[in-house]
């Protein structure tokens, strides 16, 4: 049997709005017969070009690795991943979020990927993780993070992909 494209897209843009937290769609909404209330948010930029550092953020969003040091080679220690959202946007806490950690050869990392039930806090206005690690070496430690996550309005969900970059003093 055939399934119309419709029927795909309009059962997609229910599971989006139902991920999103919308309970009831917008009835001012456009289905293709009216016009809209208001205009949807547009998209966030895509990823800023050059090397990742400790911050990721446009207006929508600020996404922070902090240091908490001091740290010394062989104990254990932790820093911090935080998302917090700007504006009328809100942490999608359906919404996978996904953080895979390397650093450098020595450094041990309990887990090298975390997800929702790894947060320290994960509300509508700030997702914190607690991460781990234990330095083998003295020095400058740089530990990378690919973080998935999206940001949501009412109306739409913006799914993101962000790199951040922290440089860890070891002594």
């Amino acid at each position: 049997m055939k399934t119309k494209w419709w029927i795909l897209a309009v059962v997609t843009s229910l599971l989006l709005a139902g991920a999103c937290g919308e309970d009831d769609p917008d009835p001012g909404a456009s289905t293709g017969g009216g016009e809209p209330t208001e205009a949807p948010p547009e998209a966030p930029p895509a990823e800023p070009e050059g090397p990742p550092g400790p911050l990721a953020e446009d207006p929508t969003y600020e996404l922070r690795a902090t240091a908490g040091g001091p740290y010394t080679a062989g104990e254990a220690g932790t820093f911090q991943i935080q998302l917090t959202p700007r504006g009328d946007y809100h942490v999608n806490q359906d919404f996978p979020i996904e953080i895979a950690l390397s650093g450098p050869d020595g450094m041990t990392l309990p887990t090298a990927s975390l997800g929702n039930s790894d947060a320290a806090e994960l509300t509508e206005e700030r997702a914190r993780f607690d991460v781990g690690f234990t330095p083998a070496a003295a020095g400058e430690q740089t530990v990378t993070a690919e973080v998935d996550f999206a940001v949501c309005t009412p109306q739409a969900c913006f799914p993101e992909h962000r790199t951040l970059a922290l440089a860890l003093a070891v002594n």
